[in-house]
């Protein structure tokens, strides 16, 4: 109990402190019509009273990239009907302060470079005595003034507002936040606007509520990319960035569209040409030159595109190649020495780590040996250069230490800086990464005035992935994981990101590539444009601000709350374990209520829900079992080629969420018919399967995208394996709950406990694996005094996937010596020790007594 009450302590300060550095309200301005604009009212309903001298501070800078910036940025009105107004006077590019009908004499400009690129702090000092107002602008005094007689009541406008005559629409596009108010210089009232949605934000001292109309708060654009855009081109479309202009360039065979980020996002689509990209083809902007190009490394073939004329410099040949030897290539250009290189790649069964140089002068290239540390042969890593193209750094990958796919192919973590200067590579460190293993989009962002790189990393095991944003140290190994992810369709051969940065807008800008399958007869692109913005920042300091708001002092009443209700809590659990010792020995783990966001739990072989039989449920723990509509069990059904073929099919969707080809499937169960042949067999046993699966219920198999999958989208036949699929992904659930509904699931026993396929080893492997490190992981965080009972279910579970787990022995020993049950802990001893003798030839190292210790 006290360790609960620790944790709930520690994540409650830890939210007074975690307000994260880009956040505030953006306004809507003229871009948008006057209904839309922005407004923020710190003292709705009625007016904030101030008897004294008073202050006013706040924080503010300009979008950028907007034709009009005259308007209103702040109105200060008494309730004698004068007011102070900020407005911005853009043919003049000047502040100016307004007292009642005149100009209160303070003028003054902000540099360009602040205006736009970072805050700036005003202060106003209201003198009521002297009648004086005087204005600062980031700590510098830039003028004072005479103050009109004020009354002692007032509201404070930001923006558009609807406030009797002083109504305005006329307003800059601008941010805000961080308001003060303060009366002889003690702070009463403090707005930070570090919300992340709804309409009203709150005071951090008294909690006083301000309301906000057409809000637009900037801390969730730092952390949640959002969708700019998508759009499917003709034939293996290519992408480029030019930073200079900010605009990002998309070309298919047969057009070129252009997204300029400058204002919004304005999208222009020309036709093209036709252009026969090849596989492994990619762009990238010329800023040394101006110019868009195309690269395709096996035929070392540069082209240009020419805007006005709509074409390309050169063709590229006829025909459809299906294969590069440069898969995933790494490109730069260095104005260093006005070239292109190309680092890495792969194909044809080979990992390169060949460095290509295109000289832009000479039109030549050249095969460099690079000297220094020997760069591993790789793809699916990153490369970003620094701004004067004199160092390129690279992340990541996957390959093996002779480029030979057969031998040996491995993730790789390490960090290597390219000196373009004497073509070496200089390995920096190597990061351990936690969890599953992932691979790199195609660049990295470097940001040298805080010697750190931008890239997004991916798991490439699977076909329904999703790209990460990290950042990490140029200097060390430490990174740390930024944002929301991006929904990735990964297939080596089918897809491609890159991440690009833009100095213009100051964000960053991801853009995910999806190609239809070699056999498809029409060639196209699937194309995903998504945005961040500068300097992005982790996902859970939104979660955390979210979790609570308002003041301290409501923080530490909900705490103080919480702990006297653990309190009683656990006053309550000890009286019923005093008035109720029986329970002791037959403690059940908890009942778990079954929510509509969770994967749906099917009942074991022979149970029923509520007196009803099982209906349409596909068992893949314990003994492969269906059961259809009318609760039949239909396993009979299946022969053992339909068998199997459904349990491909299944079991490759859901396992790598894609599915598998009609390839695939010739290789595994037609290997030694025709093309012809395996066709045909493959449409009549796939017809037959379709109509058994009819009468399970609404499960379908269909071919996407090349692939053949099985579809049950509504979820109305229970697969225990979808279901399971589903809980790993799901780790947010309280560590009971979550291991009570595995447990529904892997009590039946192994994956397929009697069917065996070579295809299905390394599936059952992994299966088995991640059993076994959620049981234990468990396990591990229990105390075994309180649930002895359940952990022996728990071990039980573990010895269906592993019969030899020395963990699940000594938990289980543990549990039944807790229990008083020391024959039960000595005979599941004995068994174990015989198994092992039988298993490995030889004792068992451990003895009882060194198991229960």
């Amino acid at each position: 109990m006290a360790r609960y009450i620790f944790c709930t302590l520690i994540l409650l300060a830890l939210k007074l402190s975690c307000f994260g550095q880009s956040y505030g309200l953006l306004f809507n301005s003229h871009e948008v019509v006057l209904e839309k604009r922005t407004s923020l009212d710190v003292s709705p309903g009625d007016s904030i009273c101030l008897d004294k001298n008073f202050q006013l501070e706040f924080q503010f800078n300009f979008i950028p990239n907007h034709a009009i910036y005259f308007g209103y940025i702040f109105r200060l009105i008494s309730n004698n009907s004068q007011n102070v107004d900020l407005i911005y006077d853009q043919p003049s590019s000047s502040f100016r302060l307004i007292a009642g009908e005149n100009f209160a004499g303070i003028t003054f400009t902000i540099d360009s470079l602040l205006l736009y690129k970072k805050w700036n702090k005003i202060a106003m000092n209201f003198d009521r005595e002297k009648h004086i107002l005087q204005c600062s602008v980031n700590n510098k005094t830039v003028g004072s003034g005479k103050l009109p007689q004020l009354g002692s009541c007032f509201k404070f406008l930001w923006g558009a507002n609807d406030y009797l005559k002083f109504k305005t629409r006329d307003i800059p596009p601008m941010q805000v936040k961080d308001i003060r108010i303060s009366e002889n210089n003690t702070q009463k009232y403090f707005w930070p606007l570090d919300e992340t949605s709804g309409d009203i934000c709150y005071d951090k001292i008294n909690h006083k509520a301000a309301t906000v109309k057409n809000p637009v708060w900037i801390k969730p654009r730092y952390q949640r990319w959002e969708n700019a855009g998508s759009l499917t081109m003709n034939g293996y479309a290519g992408v480029a960035y030019d930073a200079k202009t900010d605009k990002l360039y998309i070309t298919g065979s047969d057009s070129v569209y252009t997204y300029s980020f400058k204002s919004g996002i304005q999208i222009d689509g020309s036709a093209s040409k036709h252009q026969n990209f090849l596989v492994g083809h990619q762009e990238i902007y010329d800023t040394l030159n101006n110019r868009l190009l195309d690269v395709y490394l096996d035929s070392q073939k540069v082209t240009s595109y020419d805007f006005n004329g709509q074409h390309w410099s050169a063709n590229f040949p006829s025909g459809h190649v299906a294969i590069t030897r440069y898969w995933h290539a790494n490109k730069f250009i260095s104005p260093a020495d006005s070239s292109l290189y190309m680092i890495g790649g792969y194909g044809y069964l080979r990992y390169k780590n060949l460095v290509k140089k295109y000289d832009f002068n000479t039109k030549q290239w050249d095969s460099i040996v690079p000297g220094g540390d020997y760069f591993t042969p790789r793809y699916l890593a990153a490369l970003g250069t620094d701004a004067a193209g004199k160092h390129a750094y690279i992340i990541g990958g996957y390959g093996s230490q002779t480029g030979d796919q057969m031998l040996d192919p491995k993730y790789y973590y390490d960090f290597f800086r390219f000196d373009v200067r004497d073509k070496s590579f200089k390995k920096l460190y190597t990061f351990k990464p936690s969890g599953e293993p992932f691979t790199f989009a195609n660049s990295l962002v470097i940001d040298e005035e805080t010697n750190s790189y931008y890239g997004l990393l991916f798991p490439n095991d699977s076909f329904n992935s999703k790209l990460q944003l990290l950042r990490g140290s140029l200097k060390d190994s430490s990174f740390t994981i930024l944002g929301t992810s991006i929904p990735y369709s990964f297939h080596d051969v089918q897809s491609f990101a890159d991440l690009y940065y833009s100095p213009v807008n100051n964000r960053l800008i991801a853009v995910t590539m999806f190609y239809t399958p070699e056999d498809v007869k029409e060639q196209r692109t699937e194309v995903k444009i998504y945005t961040l913005n500068f300097p992005p920042e982790p996902l859970d300091a939104v979660e955390l601000q979210n979790a609570a708001k308002g003041s301290s002092k409501w923080i530490w009443i909900l705490a103080g709350a919480l702990i006297i209700a653990l309190g009683l809590i656990a006053i309550l659990k000890r009286r019923r374990v005093t008035t109720q010792p029986q329970a002791q020995n037959t403690d059940t783990p908890p009942v778990v209520t079954r929510e509509e966001t969770l994967p749906a739990i099917s009942l074991p072989q022979g149970q029923s829900h509520n007196g009803k039989k099982i209906t349409s449920t596909i068992y893949l723990f314990g003994q492969f079992q269906v059961f259809d509509k009318e609760g039949n069990d239909v396993t009979k059904l299946f022969t053992p080629l339909l068998k199997e073929l459904f349990l491909i099919i299944s079991i490759y969707t859901i396992h790598n969420g894609r599915g598998i080809s009609s390839q695939g499937l010739n290789e595994i169960l037609w290997y030694d018919k025709s093309i012809k042949d395996a066709k045909n067999n493959r449409s009549v046993n796939i017809a037959k399967l379709k109509g058994i699966l009819e009468k399970i219920g609404d499960c379908v198999i269909n071919k996407e995208s090349g692939y053949w999958q099985i579809q049950n989208d509504n979820k109305t036949v229970h697969i225990d394996y979808e279901q399971y699929a589903a809980l790993l992904q799901n780790t947010s659930l309280p560590p009971k709950e979550y291991m009570a509904l595995v447990s529904d699931i892997i009590k039946r026993g192994s994956f397929l406990s009697q069917t065996e396929y070579n295809w299905l080893d390394n599936i059952k492997s992994d299966i088995s694996n991640s059993v076994i490190d959620i049981c234990v992981g468990f396990i591990k965080t229990q105390d075994i005094s309180k649930e002895p009972e359940f952990i022996i279910e728990v071990t039980n579970y573990i010895f269906h996937f592993d019969q030899l787990n020395e963990d699940a022995l000594i938990y289980k020993c543990k549990c039944f010596i807790q229990l008083k049950r020391h024959t039960l802990a000595n005979n599941s001893y004995l068994k174990f020790i015989k198994d092992y003798k039988d298993i490995y030839g030889e004792d068992f190292s451990k003895s009882f007594h060194d198991v229960i210790a």
